[in-house]
Parts: C-alpha cells; sequence; structure tokens
C-alpha cells in the first residue's frame, strides 16, 4: 500500500524538494498550495518525473481555516488516510511593530500556525488507525532572536514549537510522531523577493554568521525532514532540529 504524505506550501522551493525526497522513497505526495501557485504544473512535471499518479496538486487557501477541514475530510475519503503531513507553508511578514497592521498579523498566525493546527486536527484520527504517522513542523532560526521588525513572523513561529511538542505528548502513545525543523538562511523565492538583483552582500553576511561557510540549498531541509519522517528516527518526538549552518547553536 503506498502511504499519502501531504506538504503545505508544496509549490515553493522547500516544499517541493521535501516532495521530491518523499517520491523517492515511496510515497504518494500531495502538493498543498494556493489556486494561483504552479502546483498544478509541478505536480504534473513530478509525474513525469515518478509515475502517474504519485503527485496530486491541491488548491486551496491556509487562511481559509472554516474550509480546511471539510477540505481534509474530502481528500481522505477519495485518497485514505495520511501518514505523513509536513506543516510548511508560510508568509514572511517583515515590519516594525507599530507599522505592522492587525490584517497582516492576523493573516500571519493562521497560515503559519493555526491551519498546521486544524490539518493536524484533521489527519490525526487516520493515524491513530494505522497506528502510526509523521507530523513535522517547518519552524525558522528566527525563533533565536536574532531579528528585528519580524515579530509577527517569530511569534507563528513560537506556536508551531508549542504545537509540535504538545502534540507529541498528546500523539506519541498511538506511535505518532511529532517534530519540527529549524531551517536557517535557505536561498529561496522569499529570500531573492527581498534581495533580487546582488546578492553578495547578504551572502557575505549569512556566511559571517554561519561556522559552515557555505550556503545552504533546500535539499539539506528535506533530508532533515526525511530523516525525522523515517524509521531512522523511530525514538525521536518533540525535538527541533536546526539545519543552519551552527549559526544559531540552541
Amino acid at each position: 500500500m503506498i502511504k499519502n504524505a501531504l506538504i503545505t506550501g508544496g509549490a515553493g522551493d522547500i516544499g517541493l524538494s521535501i516532495c521530491r525526497r518523499l517520491l523517492k522513497e515511496g510515497y504518494r505526495v500531495f502538493l498543498y498550495d494556493l489556486p494561483v501557485s504552479a502546483g498544478s504544473r509541478k505536480a504534473g512535471e513530478l509525474n513525469g518525473e515518478y509515475g502517474a499518479g504519485r503527485a496530486v496538486f491541491i488548491a486551496g487557501d491556509l487562511s481559509d481555516l472554516a474550509a480546511l477541514p471539510v477540505q481534509a475530510e474530502a481528500v481522505i475519503k477519495e485518497y485514505g488516510a495520511f501518514h505523513v503531513l509536513v506543516n510548511n507553508a508560510a508568509i514572511d511578514t517583515i515590519g516594525p511593530l507599530e507599522k505592522t497592521s492587525l490584517e497582516e498579523f492576523l493573516a500571519t498566525q493562521r497560515i503559519n500556525a493555526e491551519a498546521a493546527y486544524i490539518l493536524s486536527r484533521s489527519m490525526a484520527p487516520g493515524m491513530k488507525e494505522s497506528g502510526s504517522g509523521q507530523i513535522v513542523n517547518i519552524l525558522s532560526i528566527v525563533l533565536s532572536g536574532g531579528w528585528e521588525n519580524r515579530v509577527p513572523y517569530a511569534m507563528s513561529k513560537g506556536a508551531l514549537l508549542g504545537l509540535t511538542r504538545s502534540l507529541a505528548r498528546e500523539l506519541g502513545p498511538f506511535n505518532i510522531r511529532v517534530n519540527a525543523v529549524s531551517p536557517g538562511a535557505i536561498p529561496t523565492a522569499m529570500e531573492k523577493k527581498h534581495w533580487q538583483d546582488d546578492r553578495s552582500e547578504l551572502d557575505a553576511a549569512i556566511l559571517e554568521r554561519q561556522s559552515l561557510k557555505f550556503r545552504a540549498e533546500a535539499e539539506d531541509v528535506s533530508n532533515a525532514v526525511w530523516f525525522l519522517i523515517s524509521p531512522e528516527s523511530r525514538f525521536i518526538t518533540g525535538h527541533e532540529l536546526h539545519v543552519n549552518g551552527g549559526w544559531y547553536m540552541g
């Protein structure tokens, strides 16, 4: 029986890398992303590489919290229970505290944290019934407190850390493991959005802070995610795995 894995933000750089890694391990992956994203095209490309039906695009908006459990129920009814959930999607809200609108703050919490709670709640019954499951939440080095102008984003990732630990405690008796991966500076479209042209200054600043003197790739994150999903980590739960080249050692 093929195992199902849902990856939110699946059309983005890190999400797509996670999808590829899970496909290599034999999973069927579900890329959850916005209708306007490249998700449909990316899923088609993955099916061309790994076989028809191995990748499924689910169009949706994580900010619509009321629609999420209904959508999740429909997907589970059609494809069966899910064995893996990776809460990866996020919006990166940047700006001084007093200049960040209430709408921006609430949207950041909904998409980055509250949606992860709802999806975990929706996927847990199937995992319990099958006797195992893995949930991985993607956090951020921003939680180390080394940045200003990132309060809503850091707060949302802190909520995800609390979700990770509390879910690990509650779901552990059902052989469901819940962990987190906390990436450092990963060259993604989100980073390039803020540094569109010459990124040499950014690269130099990051390498100065890292202990390892090279820039990471999305695969460094997806490899860590796979480790926490794989049987090799069977005795690990409630853990935050830092993938930041030694920038922050917490």
